[in-house]
Parts: C-alpha cells; structure tokens; sequence
C-alpha cells in the first residue's frame, strides 16, 4: 500500500469522525470524494446528499450535480429563482465514487449504455422508472429541465465526468481511455454540446484536494492608503478606492473563477445583461475621462481581523453584501490591465456581531430588486433560531455553509429549507407539498408564517429535523432493499410516519412534537414505518394504473391511505 493511500485512510478516517457520519466505508469514501472534488464550490453537505443517486438500477452513476451560472440546483421547484438568457451557463457533472484499488472498464461501460437512455427526451418518467431508480431519474428530470431551458435561451451547457477510485494513482489502459473517449462522443450528440470532459481522481488527487485548505483570508490592494475610522467600540471601517484590475484580481480564485463563495449565499445570483449591468459592461470597456468609482456606487464589505500594511487590507471571513452586480460586471469584462487607473468605491466594515451583520445586509440591498425570500435569514426569527440551535449543540445554517467553513459536524447542521421542510412534513402531515415545491415554502408568505411562527416552542423545530435525520439514517442503512428502492423519494413520508408510529396516533400535536425525546425513536419504530409506507405505495400503485413512484411522491392522495389504515 501507498503512503498517499495510507494518508488517505487516516484522512477519511478524521472527515468521518469530525462530522459524526455513520456509514458503510464506501458510503463514506463516496461523500468524503465529493466533498473533497466540490470543496471550492459553494454547496453544502445537503446538497451532498441529495445529489447521490446510487443503489439498485442506478445505471452506473453515484451522484448527479446540476449548476447554473456557478449555482447548485436543489429541485425543478428551484428553477422560478433563475432567469434563462443566453450569457446562462450550466454545468452537469456526473460522478463514480468506487472504493476499488484500481480503475476498471466496467463503470464506464455502463455510462455508455445508460447516457443514451437517461437523455433521451422522448423518453416520459414511466419510462425511466421502468429502469432506473428514482433518485436518478428525479435527478435526470431535473438536469433535462435545465438543458432544455438553457439550449432553449441559446446559454451555455457543459457536462463534466468524475470517476474517483481508491486507487494509488491514476493507471488505465488503451481499452479504458478508448471507452472514455466513445462515452465523450456519445454524450456530445446527446446533449448537441462539445464541453464534455472526463476527469479521474486517485488518492494522490484526493490528498491533494484534502490538503488544500479553503483560504479565508485575502488581500485587497488599495489605490491610496484607505480612510480608516472607527465608530465608538462597534466596530471599524476602511474606506477607499481600488483600481478596476486589483479589485478582478481579489475576486479570481486560483483556477480563474470568480470566488463565489464571497458573496452572500442568499443574494448571490448574476443578473446578467440586464439595463444597469450592460452600462456597467458599456464603461468599463469603454474608458473615458470619469472614473469609474464616479458612476458607481461601489462595494460593501463585511469581514474579521483586519491587518492593514500600507495601501494592502488583509481581512478573514469575507462577504461582500452589496456591488454583487459590479463585482460580476468588472470580473467578467476587465481587462485586467494595469495601466488603467480608473477604480471602484470598496467599504470594509469589520463586524463580527451578526445581527448588525443582517441589518447591514438588509439596509444595503433595500433599493435593490431582491425578493423577500432572498432575506428571510435576517428576521429575528431565523437569528432566534440559530441561536435556540447553538445552546442546543446543534447549528442553524441561516448563511450557507457559515458553520460547514467553521469545521462544524456536517451532520449537526440544518439549512433554513430543509427545517421548513420538516416542519412542514411532520408538524403539518404534508410531506407531499415539501417534497414537489420546497422553494414555495420560503417565498409564499402565508406558509412560511406558519412555519416559522416565533410564538411556537423552538425545541419543535430542532426535534423535527432531528426526527427526520434519524428516519433518513435509518433508511440509509435499511437491508430490505426492496422497500428501500421503493421509498428513496419518501424520506420526508418517513419522517412524518415514524413520529405517528412513535406516539401510535394520527394526530400529534406540535407541543408532543416539541417534547419528545428523538433517542426514544428505534429501529423497530422505522422497521414498522418503512413497512407501511412501502404498503401504501403498492396499494396506491394498484389504484391509480400509470401513475409512477416521483409522482405518488408530490401526490396529496397516497395520504388518505394512511390516515384510512
């Protein structure tokens, strides 16, 4: 064995226990691989999770990630939240996770005999279901609904293959690199692009990626020594002007990229060549005796420990709360010369209090076109959440991955959408609605009261999640793989049946909810759960001919089963 592979092992070994994972080593080794491959990337352990699509009838395939412009792609639901042009770019990426001691033929064989299958768009759900799983196909219906809507705007569309092994490096034969290059071919006719890539990782890769620490702190070069003040013993700020090139070059990540993970999780997204962004485009491309920072009303910082060495500010734990438009604009049409003098206005406010955070972000984004449900993390009540989740030894994700760059357990941390999603599910018996449209439940006001009412008892919310973490554990390790199969797009039907199970009665109250003891829930409890569920699904399939498993899903209907039985 390698001293790379034996590292590794060591490394795996401290990623599981960090973040309290308890699974199978291949499990681990799977999860470990795409955290690790996807660690400058903006996603979160969620996002890891439900990208994984492998089991029985997976065609080959582990996980399916789809982003647009840079960002992960939860659900079809998700899809209202981002607007098509044809500067859209979206990328597909397609992974193996094998932990084998070396690169096989196989895996690969089956791609090629599954691409053709998944994307072929005459194909309906039945059809996919009839062969594959339905964490793929969901997850396939998902990537086709961002092809289409992409080819469709005349954007961009890439798609990259992953293939990451236990092996001490990356050693393949003629046959191997022969099947990569018929899969390419394959998959450019069947999704009429020629950006497909196949890349494969080994231990040395993965050590590598693991070894990489994700900076926190950067440099900002200023044009003069910036203004310095502070404000009574609130805080300090710096204010001052930085030149068009050395602000790209504080944006661009060491792969090129813009650093995506600067900006603000909620208010992130690139308006492309809207009115305001084509003459921001318009001058800086065309220079002209005003300076820039005249035109624009620049960019506002919020970071951590400052250390100012003449016209450098070296600042930790950066969020840019406002200039998103320009930051983007200046990075995607700079020139990066550095005979330009024209700058940008940069404010740095050092602020570690995060309700002064939050009001910093909403006041600087109040004359801006974000909805409301792009600011639901800085209401009082999601802070009160955080902060109830915190003295209970578990973390509330109001900014994503603010508790994943902390080095939190993985599985300790909750999402604002995912605790939605499980009150929803098991406070309210409506695991259907949270399943086919979770993005409603942040945006549609009325839902999202009732979710997140502050007069509720917050252990209720915590324990719900909670409840529904022990129900998807208990699937993930489940031996029946029948009902397992079966019940792969019901984890939130799990969840509201096992509280049922556990109190033995339809209706639990949400105070019942608030004072149960998750520990007390067993693995007789799901045994029972799963059981019924996967009942009531074949009963329901028996009822309604040409109805499918992701359908039955979304459907209100299968309810009535449960509540009758």
């Amino acid at each position: 064995m390698s001293n790379n592979k034996i590292i590794l092992e060591g490394c795996i070994k401290t990623f599981k226990e960090t973040n309290e994972i308890d699974l199978t080593e291949s499990e681990i080794f799977e999860i470990f691989s795409l955290s690790q491959i996807h660690k400058d990337r903006n996603i979160t352990y969620e996002n890891i999770i439900s990208s994984i699509v492998d089991g029985g009838n997976d065609g080959g395939i582990d996980s399916i990630m789809v982003f647009i412009d840079e960002e992960f792609v939860e659900s079809i639901d998700d899809l209202e939240n981002f607007n098509f042009t044809n500067k859209t770019s979206s990328k597909f990426i397609i992974t193996q996770c094998k932990k084998e001691n070396s690169f096989k033929e196989g895996p690969i064989d089956k791609l090629i005999t599954t691409i053709p299958v998944l994307f072929d768009l005459e194909r309906n759900e039945l059809a996919l279901l009839s062969r594959f799983n339905s964490d793929l196909v969901d997850q396939a219906l998902l990537l086709i609904e961002v092809w289409k809507n992409t080819a469709i705007s005349g954007g961009k569309i890439a798609l990259e293959y992953i293939y990451t092994c236990n092996a001490s490096e990356i050693v393949v034969n003629n046959v191997f690199e022969q099947k990569i290059d018929q899969l390419l071919e394959i998959s450019k006719n069947c999704l009429s692009t020629n950006d497909v890539s196949f890349s494969a990782y080994s231990c040395t890769e993965l050590l590598e990626f693991y070894q990489k620490q994700k900076s926190n702190r950067l440099s900002i070069e200023f044009k003069d020594r910036p203004l310095s003040t502070d404000f009574e013993d609130y805080g300090i700020g710096y204010i001052g002007t930085v030149k068009l090139a050395n602000y790209k070059a504080f944006l661009k990540s060491e792969n090129g990229d813009i650093r995506d993970d600067l900006f603000e999780s909620n208010i992130r997204h690139f308006q492309g060549l809207v009115d305001v962004n084509k003459k921001i485009k318009n001058t800086i491309e065309n220079p002209s005796d005003e300076d820039f920072w005249w035109l624009n009303n620049g960019i506002t910082i919020i970071a951590e420990e400052p250390k100012e060495v003449g016209k450098k500010l070296s600042i930790e734990n950066i969020q840019i709360v406002n200039g998103l438009q320009t930051s983007y604009s200046i990075f995607n049409n700079h020139n990066e010369d550095q005979e330009d003098q024209r700058s940008v206005l940069v404010k740095v406010i050092i602020n570690k209090n995060k309700e002064t955070t939050d009001n910093i972000i909403a006041s600087t984004n109040s004359q801006n076109p974000v909805s409301a449900t792009l600011l639901r993390a800085t209401e009082p009540v999601q802070r009160s959440l955080e902060l109830f989740f915190l003295n209970e030894g578990y973390y509330y994700d109001r900014r994503k991955n603010y508790y994943k760059n902390q080095g939190k357990p993985a599985t300790k941390i909750f999402s604002i959408q995912l605790t939605a999603q499980a009150i929803q599910s098991i406070a309210f018996d409506d695991p259907h609605t949270a399943r086919s449209r979770p993005t409603s439940l942040l945006k549609t006001e009325n839902t999202y009261k009732r979710i997140f009412n502050p007069n509720k008892n917050f252990k209720g919310y915590l324990n719900s999640c909670l409840i529904y973490k022990k129900g998807h554990n208990f699937w993930l390790k489940h031996q029946n793989t029948t009902e397992k199969n079966k019940t792969s797009n019901f984890k939130l039907h799990i969840g509201c049946l096992l509280t049922k199970d556990h109190f033995n009665k339809v209706n639990v109250s949400f105070n019942e909810i608030s004072e149960i003891d998750v520990n007390d829930i067993t693995q007789e409890q799901f045994n029972e759960s799963i059981s019924f569920l996967s009942t009531s699904i074949d009963q329901y399939l028996n009822d309604h001919q040409g109805t499918n498993l992701i359908n039955i899903a979304k459907s209100k209907n299968l309810l009535n089963i449960y509540f009758n039985n």
